[in-house]
């Protein structure tokens, strides 16, 4: 009897040190640092699934320079927050250029638009009429962490030049993020670990590299999404078609922006690179992970922007990390999730 008593506890005391958010009822807050543009582009799918989602709660919204312009950041997630009924979580517009990356040729020829300093073009259905906060994104980080220690964190999933602006303008802000999601950088020591804008250099990762290299070796606790699990999903027509069997605002919104493509090519396969990452918050079980000390060249070199991740420290990145790396993924489990939040109608 006594052994099954023992037992039973241990399963209880296993099972609520596993509890996830969700079942112990506590939301996680989160504020969503993104290179925001309207779908198809990832960050925006990621926004959705993240509002879609009852284990979480957005604090606020800041915007950069990446995927375009921080204006069309700021302007397009305006107004996906409209089209969601989400007006009231804040916006507050962040860094229009990275820390020392500056405009080339190679960068206009590439893909991203994150030097351009050209008024946004308008999304769909016109302009938000919600405006930004006035307040900057990086005093907005800031204030938010400090007043709520311990218990926010951040989500980034675009350059990181406003976290790392944030971790240098107070000296105990690191301590206090709970913790960090990021989209970014590709590991070559893990399968599936090439670069997407230079052979070995991931996008975010590239457009600020000192950025990354200040977040990663700041002591937050982080858990890095790369491109080596993001290369595990296989976006197709049919689950777009499922995503859109149910008519809600996001859904219509999907068919204009999203439909077009599959309508041109069928056959087409899309990675999911941010949707993993907040996906990965709601449910940790979706990702398999491994712990290295990742680092990030920031010499202007040929491999600029490049990250690299270890096993152990090795010379020149002495002062790196420990991270939780991503690198695979349950793609039916998290497919079927992401289809299910965003077919939900919106609250009201």
């Amino acid at each position: 009897m006594r052994r099954v008593l023992l037992l039973v506890l241990g399963i209880l005391i296993f099972t609520s040190a596993g509890m996830s958010a969700a079942q112990s009822g506590e939301r996680i807050k989160i504020i969503f640092d993104t290179d925001f543009v309207m779908p198809p582009q990832d960050d925006s799918m990621a926004l959705m699934l993240a509002m879609q989602s009852p284990e979480i709660e957005i604090l606020g919204i800041t915007t950069v320079a990446g995927n375009d312009s921080v204006e069309r950041a700021t302007s397009d997630v305006l107004r996906m927050l409209e089209i969601a009924n989400q007006t009231a979580i804040p916006v507050h517009r962040g860094a229009d250029m990275p820390l020392v990356h500056e405009k080339s040729d190679f960068a206009v020829r590439e893909y991203g638009r994150w030097y351009s300093n050209e008024p946004p073009p308008a999304p769909p259905g016109g302009y938000a009429n919600k405006k930004a906060a006035p307040e900057s994104a990086v005093s907005f980080i800031v204030k938010t962490v400090l007043t709520n220690p311990h218990e926010v964190t951040l989500v980034a999933i675009g350059p990181l030049t406003n976290i790392a602006q944030a971790i240098r303008a107070d000296p105990g802000f690191a301590k206090k993020v709970k913790r960090m999601v990021i989209m970014g950088g590709a590991i070559a020591l893990l399968p599936d670990g090439s670069g997407n804008i230079t052979p070995n250099a991931e996008f975010n990762f590239w457009v600020d590299p000192e950025a990354a290299y200040v977040t990663l070796r700041s002591g937050i606790p982080i858990e890095l999404s790369p491109l080596n699990v993001s290369r595990k999903s296989a976006l197709t027509r049919h689950w777009y078609e499922k995503m859109v069997e149910t008519d809600t605002p996001l859904t219509r919104l999907l068919k204009v922006t999203l439909g077009p493509r599959f309508e041109n090519e069928p056959d087409r396969l899309d990675f999911m690179y941010d949707q993993i990452a907040v996906a990965s918050l709601i449910d940790p079980a979706l990702v398999s992970k491994e712990r290295l000390y990742v680092d990030v060249n920031i010499e202007h070199g040929i491999s600029y922007g490049v990250s690299v991740g270890g096993r152990k420290l090795w010379p020149g990145a002495e002062g790196a990390r420990q991270v939780d790396v991503q690198y695979d993924l349950d793609w039916p489990r998290f497919i079927n999730m992401f289809v299910d939040r965003i077919q939900t109608p919106l609250a009201q």
